[in-house]
């Protein structure tokens, strides 16, 4: 299993994104992906990249030039990218982006990841319960994943090592898998939602945990009390497969939220489980993991 240390007293902290995303059962790393074709961008057909009227993407052709995308995609197109205006509109919370011909309202959060030259966003595309959206930007690249539907429909972007005009050339690209998550159930059961809560300060603390969906409708509510080296479960939480926030408060004030990924209990992962651990640091006072299975 994995984890990954997200948040210190609300302060979320995430490195270089890994992206995933669903292929038959597996799940694939795709910046990470070495099970590699070359394939020449001229063999892709259909357009993935609509005329882009927020100047964040341009697709452009390479002349005898092979470019390395992953086996199982189903499409992909070079592009040049900026960072800088892609920024600029994150920074409102909101990104439009058309691709493969479909308009997406990418609603976006930024992400803290204690390197000045990289940013990070998290979020989901309004509409879609099952989306979610990551984003690693550079000074001069940008690696992406957009999850339009975990089981059917992700694109994916990635920085190459070619150059085009002075500027880093990109790959975008699809995967599309259709009836995946009808051949899943058959295999595979709903993984549900846990989280554990410890208390390793030397007072007395009081912790509101809130579930709620992609809806904003409360899924569970429960208030705490724990004792110094007190450590609690919670009960199992079934759900849907989608996002999923939590809402935490200490002592009766709002410390921080954190969305998980619920999903089903494949071989190489399943729901996302939250661990929140309460510290003696009156500035930081919680710290928040989350481990992948």
């Amino acid at each position: 299993m994995r984890f990954k240390i997200l948040a210190t007293a609300g302060f979320i902290l995430l490195g270089i994104v890994t992206f995933s995303v669903y292929s038959g059962f597996n799940t694939e790393s795709i910046v990470n992906d070495r099970d590699m074709i070359d394939a020449d961008n001229e063999s892709s057909t259909d357009s993935l990249l609509e005329s882009s009227e927020n100047d964040i993407f341009e697709e452009i052709k390479l002349n005898n030039s092979s470019i390395e995308a992953p086996e199982s995609c189903d499409n992909f197109e070079t592009i040049i990218v900026n960072p800088a205006k892609f920024k600029e509109l994150a920074s409102n919370g909101t990104v439009n982006l058309s691709l493969a011909g479909k308009d997406y309202e990418l609603k976006l959060q930024e992400r803290e990841t204690q390197k000045p030259d990289v940013t990070s966003y998290s979020g989901y595309i309004v509409g879609k319960p099952q989306s979610s959206v990551y984003f690693t930007v550079k000074n001069d690249s940008i690696e992406s994943c957009i999850n339009v539907d975990f089981y059917t429909l992700s694109y994916g972007i990635a920085s190459t090592q070619e150059k085009y005009n002075g500027k880093i050339v990109h790959l975008l690209w699809r995967y599309y898998n259709e009836g995946a998550e009808e051949e899943i159930k058959k295999h595979y059961s709903l993984d549900p939602l846990e989280f554990t809560l410890t208390n390793n300060d030397k007072e007395i603390h009081e912790v509101y945990i809130e579930l709620l969906d992609f809806y904003n409708q409360s899924i569970f509510e429960q208030t705490y009390t724990l004792d110094p080296g007190n450590k609690i479960s919670s009960p199992e939480i079934n759900v849907e497969p989608g996002m999923y926030r939590y809402e935490i408060f200490l002592d009766n004030e709002f410390i921080c939220e954190e969305t998980v990924r619920a999903d089903y209990a494949v071989e190489l992962g399943s729901s996302e489980k939250l661990h929140i651990n309460l510290i003696d640091n009156p500035e930081y006072p919680i710290e928040i993991m989350i481990e992948v299975a």
